[in-house]
This record gives C-alpha cells, sequence and structure tokens, in this order.
C-alpha cells in the first residue's frame, strides 16, 4: 500500500515537472523572442530616429546656409554698388587729391554708412593704407584680409565678424579705374543682419545654429559673447575633433557625438562666397520622449500577447503530461528492473496510444528474450559449450541472437585454441629447459674464453710497450745521424769553398807565369836588338854582345820557367776541378743520406704514434673485454634463472591443459 502511495506521489511530481517544463520551455521560448524583438525594435527606431533627424537637418543647414549666403550677397551688392560709383574712382572729371573729390568721396561715404547700416567705412590704396574713411576706419587693414584681397582682386569677407570689440561683417572690394584697381573700398556692417537669421532658426527646445570659421572660431552664434570671446567649435564640442575635421573641410552632411553623456546631433555646410561653416546642433534628448513613448507601447502589447500565449501552452501542456506521465512511470519501473507490472494503455487514438501499446508489445518481447539469454548463459557456466539460443529474435534484437551465437562459436574456438596452446606450451617448456642448460654451458665457456683474451690482451700491451721503447731508442740514434750529416754537410761546404779559392789561386798564379812570359819575350826581344848594336859598334861592343848574350839566355830559361809553372798550374786546376766535382758529389750523397735519415726519423715517428694508436685500442679493447665478461656473467646467472623459469612454465602448462579439458566443445561432440 505504502508503495502505492509513493508511486503515486512520484508519478504527480513527474507530471508537474513535465507540465512545469513544457511550460517553463515554451515560456522561456517566448520571452527569448519578444526580448530579441524588442531589442530590434529599440535599436530600429533609435537607428531609424537618428536618420530621419540627420536627414531633416541636413535640407535644414543647407537651406539656412542659402538664407544666410543671400544675406551676405545682398551686402556684397551693396558694396559692389559703393565700388562701382564713379564718384568714388575719380572717373566723372575730378582730379584724385584734390579737395573737391575728397569732399564728394566723403559724402558719398557718409551715405552709405547711414543708408546700408555700416559701423564704418574707408578707402585704401594698393598697399592697405587708409587714405579716406569715416567712423574710426584702422590706418591700415588686417594682413590677412588684406592679402586675400589683394589675391583674388574682388569682393572678400573678412573670416573675423569682431571689429573693434563689436560685432561686425567686414567685407572688401576693389576700386576700377581705367579697368586697374586703383584703391580699395572697405566696409563693416552691423551685425544685426546676421544675427536676425541665426536666432531665427529654431529646432527642439535646446537646439541653436551658429558660424564657425576655417580656424573653427565662433563667427555666429544666438549668444554674442561667445563670438567676442573667440570661442571655437573644439569647446563648444567638448574636444571632439571628428565633427570639427568635417566642418572645415567644407562638405555638407551630418553626425552623431556624445558630450557628457548626451547624445548631440549635428549638421553642417559652407556658406559660399565666405570662409564660414553654419553649424545646427540639436541634443537628441529632445525627442526622446517621443522615441521612448513609442517604444513603450510596443513592449506593452507584446507583453499583452506573451500572456495570452503562455495561457494557451499551459492548457496544450496538462493535455499532454497525463498520459505522458504514466507512460513515463511505466518506463522508470522498466529502468529499475520491473518487467512484470502491466503498462495502462491509452485510447486517445494519437502517437500516446501507439506509444504505450509500443510499450507493452517491448515489455513482452524483453521478457522473453531475457529468459532466452538466460539458459543459454546457464549452459554455458556449466561448461555446454554446444548450446543455441531457441528464441526467434526481431528487428534488430537479431543482433543479440548473432552475438550469442559468435560468443559460444568463439569460446569453442578459443578453448580449442587454448588445448592445442596447452600441449604446445608444454612441448616448448621442455625444449626452453635443454635450451637453457645449453645456454648456462655456453655461457659458462663464453666467461672461460673472455679470461683468456684478457690475458692475452696483457701481453700483446707488454709487447707493445717493449716495441714503443725500442722506437723511441730508434728515433734518438736516427736523431744523432742527423747531427752528424748535418755537421758533414758543413764540414763539405767549407772544403768546396778552399777549393773554389785554390782555384782562383790558381788562376792568379796562370796570369802571373803569362806575365813572366811576356816579360822574357820582350827581355828576348831587347837582347837581339842588343847583339845587333853591338855588332855595329865592333870592338868595342864585345863586352856589351856578351851581356846581351847573358840577358837571352835569362830570357830563355824565364819563358821556360814560366811555361812549367804554366803547365803546373794547368794539372794544379785540373785535380782541383776534380775535387771539387768529387767534393759536390760527395755533398750531394750527404744531402740524400740527410733526407733518408729524416724520412726514417718521420717513419719512427708515424711508428710510435701507431703504436700509440694500439696502446689505447687495447686499453679500450681491455675495458670492452671486461663489460663483455660482465655481461657473460650476467648472461651465465639469467641462464641459470631461465631453466628454473622454465620449469614453472611446464608446471603451470600442464595446469591450463587440465583445466581446458573440463570445457566440452562442439569439436569433440563432432568427433
Amino acid at each position: 500500500m505504502k508503495e502505492r502511495k509513493g508511486d503515486s506521489r512520484a508519478r504527480r511530481e513527474m507530471r508537474r515537472s513535465l507540465s512545469g517544463r513544457i511550460l517553463r520551455s515554451a515560456a522561456l521560448n517566448v520571452l527569448a523572442v519578444v526580448a530579441v524583438s524588442c531589442l530590434i525594435m529599440v535599436v530600429s527606431m533609435q537607428s531609424l530616429a537618428n536618420s530621419i533627424l540627420l536627414d531633416s537637418l541636413q535640407p535644414m543647414v543647407r537651406q539656412s546656409s542659402k538664407t544666410v549666403e543671400a544675406n551676405i550677397h545682398m551686402l556684397a551688392d551693396r558694396m559692389m554698388t559703393i565700388a562701382g560709383d564713379t564718384r568714388i574712382s575719380g572717373e566723372d572729371g575730378f582730379q584724385l587729391g584734390t579737395e573737391e573729390l575728397v569732399q564728394i568721396r566723403n559724402e558719398v561715404l557718409t551715405e552709405a554708412a547711414e543708408i546700408y547700416e555700416l559701423y564704418t567705412i574707408a578707402l585704401y590704396d594698393l598697399d592697405g593704407r587708409l587714405i579716406q574713411g569715416i567712423g574710426n576706419a584702422p590706418e591700415n587693414l588686417d594682413s590677412s584680409f588684406f592679402g586675400l584681397l589683394k589675391e583674388t582682386d574682388n569682393l572678400t569677407t573678412h573670416t573675423s565678424t569682431i571689429f573693434q570689440d563689436k560685432l561686425g561683417i567686414t567685407m572688401g572690394m576693389p576700386v576700377k579705374k581705367d579697368g586697374q584697381t586703383s584703391l580699395y573700398v572697405v566696409g563693416v556692417y552691423k551685425y544685426d543682419t546676421l544675427n536676425d537669421v541665426i536666432s531665427s532658426i529654431n529646432i527642439g527646445k535646446n537646439g541653436m545654429a551658429y558660424m564657425v570659421n576655417k580656424e573653427g572660431v565662433i563667427t555666429g552664434h544666438p549668444d554674442s559673447s561667445m563670438v567676442k570671446n573667440k570661442e571655437t567649435l573644439y569647446q563648444i564640442d567638448k574636444g571632439n575633433v571628428t565633427v570639427l575635421s568635417h566642418v572645415i573641410t567644407g562638405e555638407t552632411g551630418g553626425t552623431e557625438f556624445s558630450e557628457d553623456g548626451k547624445q548631440i546631433l549635428v549638421a553642417f555646410s559652407p556658406i559660399r562666397g565666405t570662409q564660414w561653416y553654419l553649424v545646427i546642433q540639436v541634443p537628441k534628448s529632445d525627442y526622446n520622449h517621443l522615441i521612448n513613448a513609442a517604444i513603450a507601447a510596443a513592449v506593452l502589447c507584446t507583453m499583452a500577447v506573451l500572456a495570452v500565449s503562455i495561457f494557451l501552452v499551459r492548457r496544450l501542456a496538462k493535455s499532454i503530461s497525463h498520459p505522458v506521465t504514466d507512460v513515463t512511470g511505466r518506463m522508470v519501473g522498466l529502468s529499475d528492473g520491473d518487467l512484470h507490472t502491466e503498462v495502462v494503455l491509452v485510447s486517445s487514438g494519437d502517437e500516446l496510444q501507439v506509444l504505450t501499446q509500443t510499450l507493452e508489445a517491448t515489455l513482452e518481447s524483453i521478457n522473453r528474450y531475457i529468459s532466452d539469454i538466460q539458459q543459454v548463459l546457464t549452459q554455458v557456466a556449466q561448461g555446454n559449450l554446444e548450446i543455441d539460443p531457441h528464441v526467434d529474435y526481431k528487428g534488430d534484437f537479431t543482433l543479440i541472437r548473432d552475438s550469442l551465437s559468435t560468443i559460444i562459436h568463439s569460446m569453442n574456438e578459443t578453448l580449442s585454441g587454448f588445448r592445442s596452446a596447452a600441449g604446445r606450451l608444454s612441448h616448448m617448456a621442455d625444449d626452453l629447459n635443454d635450451q637453457s642448460a645449453q645456454l648456462h654451458q655456453a655461457s659458462l665457456e663464453q666467461n672461460q674464453s673472455t679470461e683468456a683474451l684478457v690475458c692475452e690482451v696483457s701481453n700483446v700491451k707488454d709487447q707493445l710497450a717493449s716495441v714503443t721503447e725500442s722506437s723511441s731508442q730508434t728515433r734518438l740514434k736516427t736523431e744523432e745521424i742527423t747531427r752528424r750529416i748535418e755537421e758533414a754537410n758543413r764540414q763539405m761546404a767549407a772544403l768546396s769553398k778552399s777549393m773554389d779559392n785554390i782555384s782562383t789561386n790558381a788562376h792568379e798564379i796562370t796570369q802571373i807565369a803569362k806575365a813572366i812570359e811576356d816579360i822574357a819575350f820582350q827581355t828576348g826581344l831587347l837582347s837581339i836588338n842588343a847583339s845587333v848594336e853591338a855588332a855595329r859598334a865592333g870592338a868595342a861592343g864585345k863586352g856589351f854582345a856578351v851581356v846581351a848574350n847573358e840577358v837571352k839566355q835569362l830570357a830563355s830559361r824565364s819563358a821556360q820557367a814560366a811555361q812549367s809553372a804554366t803547365d803546373v798550374v794547368n794539372k794544379t786546376r785540373t785535380i782541383i776541378q776534380t775535387g771539387v766535382e768529387l767534393t759536390k758529389n760527395t755533398a750531394d750523397s750527404i744531402e740524400e743520406i740527410s733526407e733518408v735519415s729524416a724520412q726514417i726519423s718521420d717513419i719512427s715517428d708515424k711508428l710510435v704514434t701507431a703504436v700509440e694508436g694500439q696502446k689505447s685500442a687495447l686499453i679500450i679493447m681491455e675495458e670492452r673485454i671486461d663489460a663483455i665478461s660482465s655481461i657473460a656473467d650476467r648472461n651465465l646467472k639469467n641462464a641459470e634463472g631461465t631453466r628454473q623459469s622454465s620449469g614453472l612454465l611446464s608446471e603451470e602448462a600442464e595446469g591450463l591443459h587440465k583445466q581446458v579439458k573440463k570445457f566440452i566443445l562442439r569439436r569433440e561432440q563432432t568427433r
């Protein structure tokens, strides 16, 4: 009884939950749509209002600028009339500088000032200096104004509207005489003409119009103090550079900017014929009450539609939630494992009736399938793997039948494979045991071979040490031979130099002998002449003839002695030349021996280097052999462990084979 009350309470909660979810979901969706629509409407109306106001302000500012332009043109026409008066230019016959011309010009200027409401009017020469004027006319024109007047040579309006602490419009016009500019007439109109136009432009509660020049300085404003104080557009718009940049470029348009948290709409247009720009500025708050009223009315209508929609959705939610709650309660019981409670059928003729009928059929099918699965799994748990599902599974439930068949077939194949693998594993364990014994013996032999190799490496190291010592001694002996050969080279060089000196001396001796031979020849000639003279002298010359004969004999012996000395010197030179050649050959041989000795020294160095390299290699080899020996020891220990593990593996394989034999397989049944 208590369980039924708990189920009833749970169903009521589910019903409330379903109804509430439908109602909340619908209400939230409608609210979201309404909120988005209101937001879009507010943004659209604000944007539309801005566009309408800006589109309205731009024609207004253009029309107002044309009105100001018309007034400026009217003043310009007056100034042109004054400049075109022949009494000013002197073309009516009066001479420049005469009293009559001065008086006439004064009358013309005075008349113009009274008629056209001028503060002052004056004439200036081509350098901008005052010629004649009334009403405190300045002695010299402003440089920028005069420069522009001179450059255009036409009607020019001053950019500033301040004249001697008063507000006025300064205009200048060249006065022509015979087609050439002879002087300039400059007048200052009263500010009332311009102020009336600006003050008449009213829009909204707080809207206003004003003028600025190209520097952004205020030239016309309903508040004349702002003009006198030379305030700028930058100051009025609280430093908004964007507005200033648009206005002074001479374009016509409109924009919006923020000032102290308020949105301001601005429209601007240039005044043609001047260097001024007209600006109309309106706070957006002057029109916000109209926009807000329209938005509020739209929101109220939307909320009324929202209330009606929620009421209709609530009624629809109740009609759906009751049968859905019953079905949900049965499905909750199904999720908790309740497969026997009956389903309450609904005769609504719609999807809910189909839903309850389908749920009842589903429960029957699930009960039938679960009973069959239970029987199959029970047989499998008892070791019977030849069982098959008996129930006819429908639709996607055929996957369960296929999966059961696949599982049973897979278990048959797996266990059959286990049996075969257990047998093979047992044989492999026996083979592994034998191989482990062989590995143990091989590791032992490897360890012994490694120890023998270590001894051989030690002997090779000792022999290499002996070779290194012998190579060092050979190198020392080679260096000694090299020093001896170098000393012999130096001695051979000294000997060669001495032989050259001897050859030089022999050459000098040959020259001396030749000189002696020449003297003997001359002495012979002298003795012959003396003999001839002695013969001529007769008896008185006999003694002189004896002396001449002796001199002749002495000359003959001197010539023979000189010839003998020459022959000896020639033989000595030949011997010396032979000695020089032998000395050179000996020096060449010693040089070759020196080169061979250097090669032997290089070979000895390379041999020492090679022996040192072999010694280092043997040290590395010895370290690696030690590592191999350690590995062999570990292999020996591992082989012993492998042999023990193979025995345990054989026992485990036998146990696995016994466990697998407990199952009844289809393959055995077939056999």
